[in-house]
């Protein structure tokens, strides 16, 4: 009888003997080229890797801590500029804290001379914040919304130093002068024109934004307590017969009334309308202000 065959210590079956018993070690078959046994100089290269992470982190906390130097500095320098206009903490003194018009343009002049990695997007959330933060430490504004979607809207232009709160009838409250702002939707009708008899008798009132700003197509107004100043880049809000709406793709109908008048958002001026003309008006076409166009980013 033949004799049995020996099974061999390490039996073929996907695995490989350990190097130097009966065969040499051979590549992972997970990492094609590559054997199991870690380079000589892995502990070094790793050492390496984490001095080079240390440093650049030390860089950043350093970059942070400038930062927050110069954001300091620009509260303080608001506070000043707060003092100077005597707001004094008074909802009804000294000039707006709020002014569309020069942030919308500081903005846009931020973005267009950035030429680092950080996303458009995020340097205007970031500067939102930090102007929001300005006003407040001048005074902070009392943001009236009507549900939460709008209230969102809000923050996260206005920033989280604001104080919010939600009303049936913002504008009502902005009348009232217990807010600072209302939003209220586009497409709103009855909010138009509670927004046009505001603004014929609240020369302190303007329009303030289309929200988002970084939207092509907002779906909010806000209105209220601010400056109506130029941003450069400025849409002019008219209300005018729906019929007599030009066929013109610098001309957007925000919000069809109820009484056959459409509320027009025009790209420019409109020299022959008269401005903070109320809803009332037998004029054709009334001009209710103006607000900053969106930023294309």
């Amino acid at each position: 009888m033949a004799p049995a065959a020996r099974l061999s210590r390490w039996p073929d079956r996907g695995r490989h003997a350990p190097a130097g018993v009966g065969e040499e070690a051979r590549p992972s078959p997970a990492i094609p080229g590559h054997r199991f046994d870690m380079p000589a100089d892995s502990d070094s290269a790793a050492a390496a890797l984490a001095d080079t992470l240390a440093a650049l982190r030390a860089r950043i906390d350093e970059a942070d801590s400038r930062m927050l130097a110069a954001i300091t500095e620009r509260m303080e320098i608001a506070r000043q500029v707060g003092a100077a206009k005597g707001a004094g903490g008074s909802a009804d003194a000294g000039a707006p804290v709020h002014r569309p018009g020069r942030e919308a343009a500081l903005i846009r002049a931020l973005i267009a001379r950035h030429d680092g990695p950080m996303d458009p997007a995020a340097i205007h959330a970031v500067w939102r914040e930090v102007i929001g933060a300005a006003i407040a430490v001048q005074r902070p504004l009392v943001v009236v919304t009507a549900d939460s979607a709008a209230e969102q809207a809000a923050r996260l232009h206005f920033g989280a130093s604001q104080r919010y709160a939600w009303a049936a009838s913002p504008i009502v409250d902005v009348a009232s002068g217990e807010a600072d702002i209302a939003l209220f939707p586009v497409r709103d009708g009855d909010a138009w024109t509670a927004a046009a008899d505001l603004l014929a008798v609240r020369p302190d009132c303007a329009l303030l934004w289309r929200l988002p700003f970084t939207a092509p197509a907002g779906g909010w107004i806000a209105v209220g307590r601010g400056a109506a100043e130029d941003s450069g880049d400025d849409l002019t809000v008219a209300i005018a017969p729906a019929d007599a709406v030009p066929d013109d793709p610098a001309v957007e109908t925000l919000c069809s009334l109820p009484d056959g008048r459409a509320v027009l958002a025009v790209d420019g001026e409109l020299a022959d309308a008269p401005e903070q003309a109320g809803p009332a008006d037998d004029r054709p076409v009334l001009q209710l202000g103006r607000f900053p166009a969106p930023l294309v980013i």
